[in-house]
């Protein structure tokens, strides 16, 4: 029974993650977008005298909402910065309920997070608020792109430590500690590799022993 669980929760948390890879590379987009425009704005007001008069409004949604839709896919990829000099240091069985308290208050964080934004956003439909440049955004559009960021980040935090919890309970170990624990230099080297198109070492692939 308990493996089941296990492996609907994983389904789950798995499903969650591939739309936020998704909202990760709609986020990478988005940025190279937001550049080149500055870039054709920089370019129009030296030698053409023109201007979106925009750049300041859109750029600064497309912070915020990149930033929000990158959090779930970083989440999931476990590339968060995180300072585990001493959490590292406990045996497994303890480390990893310190992981699970850690995703724990992360979750309740990102709920409170989410509730504002979600509320700001209501308040804004509410209104009719809009943005005071020339293109005249209705203020519901970028809070609710900022939101939505939010709000998957915060249902992958759940599926992730449901799952985690059910790992553990089962005594999978090893399991609960690759979901949880930071990448090690190994995974962060082959990535890098990868990405350069250079083959990986077998001593980078391999997956580091857990420490007793």
């Amino acid at each position: 029974m308990l493996n089941t669980l296990i492996d609907a929760a994983g389904m789950g948390r798995r499903a969650v993650a591939r739309i936020g890879t998704l909202m990760g590379y709609v986020a990478g987009w988005g940025f190279l977008a937001i550049s080149a425009l500055i870039t054709f704005d920089v370019l129009g007001r030296r030698f053409f005298g023109i201007s979106t008069q925009a750049t300041t409004e859109l750029s600064g949604y497309a912070l915020a909402f990149g930033m929000a839709w990158g959090l779930a896919h970083t989440l999931s990829m476990r590339a968060h910065v995180r300072i585990d000099v001493v959490v590292n240091l406990f045996p497994p069985r303890i480390r990893q309920w310190l992981h699970l308290t850690s995703l724990g208050f992360l979750g309740v964080l990102t709920g409170y997070l989410f509730y504002g934004a979600w509320t700001l956003v209501e308040e804004s439909m509410l209104f009719n608020a809009t943005d005071i440049s020339v293109i005249r955004t209705p203020l519901a559009i970028p809070q609710g792109l900022w939101a939505a960021g939010i709000g998957v980040f915060f249902v992958l935090i759940i599926a992730l430590f449901v799952e985690a919890l059910l790992l553990v309970l089962a005594g999978r170990t090893g399991e609960a500690e690759a979901l949880l624990t930071s990448r090690t230099y190994q995974e962060e080297v082959a990535e890098a590799l990868e990405a350069v198109g250079e083959p990986v070492p077998e001593s980078t692939t391999a997956s580091p022993e857990v420490k007793p």
